[in-house]
């Protein structure tokens, strides 16, 4: 019998209007896919999946430059060949090597959506509804992965050391994008959490870069090894500054409501 299956006094998630970056992402399986907002006379990344911090910093362009890109919203436009060149400048080095194509599409709230992966019409008129809220979890849908020899693992991991020391080395702490950049390496890290470490509704945003997880495992696995497969994973998106990352080992669940409490205290 799955452990939430005693969840009988949880209330269900209220089915929201807009869609998630991460859903989004979970919907059509992109992967290198960004969204890019104005801000001002540019565009920055705000939400990514598969893009490294280099890339997240580099995205920072005029208006004026997208509009020579995309000059209609709500067509979906493809790069390839030489056409992707005035576009390289948005992306690191090392994701510059594995570019072949490239698909943007502006929705009608001037949002961009750049991709390395095809854009489908489908994917297009999601991306119209589109908005800044994160996935909203359903702790009812991890009661298939428990079963009664898994560990319900409780992690709470801080991410802000190892973010504003990238940052620091590579921008000055008084740039305009700093903190704006700050929280779109952390969405990037979150979306990664949702979308490929752990299951969609595991993980929540706890705070200014720090997020709470549960893991649902075979066996208890130790904090060092998680924290090493965690700056493994993590060592192309930050560099060497993934060393900073810290995981705190929160107990293990043993009934859905420490499960709840735990995703949901601020």
């Amino acid at each position: 019998m799955g452990l939430l299956s005693r969840a009988s006094t949880l209330d269900e998630t209220e089915i929201k209007q807009g869609l998630a970056f991460s859903d989004f992402i979970l919907k059509y399986s992109l992967k290198s896919s960004a969204m890019l907002v104005q801000n001002d006379m540019y565009y920055i990344i705000t939400q990514s999946i598969d893009f490294d911090a280099y890339s997240i910093i580099s995205s920072n362009s005029t208006c004026d430059f997208w509009n020579g890109i995309c000059k209609e919203n709500n067509k979906i436009y493809k790069f390839s060949g030489n056409d992707v060149s005035p576009l390289l400048q948005l992306f690191s080095s090392k994701m510059k090597e594995e570019i072949k194509e490239v698909y943007i599409y502006r929705n009608s709230d001037s949002k961009i959506l750049l991709s390395l992966n095809e854009i489908s019409e489908s994917a297009a008129q999601d991306f119209e509804n589109i908005t800044s809220d994160i996935h909203s979890i359903n702790i009812f849908s991890l009661n298939p992965q428990i079963k009664e020899n898994t560990a319900v693992i409780k992690l709470m991991i801080d991410f802000s050391e190892a973010i504003e020391s990238f940052l620091q080395s590579e921008l000055k702490t008084n740039n305009s994008i700093f903190e704006k950049a700050k929280l779109a390496i952390f969405n990037e890290i979150y979306n990664r959490f949702v979308c490929f470490y752990n299951l969609p509704d595991a993980t929540v945003k706890a705070d200014k870069l720090l997020i709470k997880t549960v893991f649902i495992t075979g066996k208890a696995y130790s904090v060092e090894l998680i924290t090493n497969h965690f700056i493994f994973n993590l060592r192309d998106l930050l560099g060497n500054n993934a060393e900073l990352i810290r995981v705190d080992f929160c107990g293990a669940a043993t009934s859905c409501e420490q499960i709840q409490n735990f995703l949901q205290a601020e």
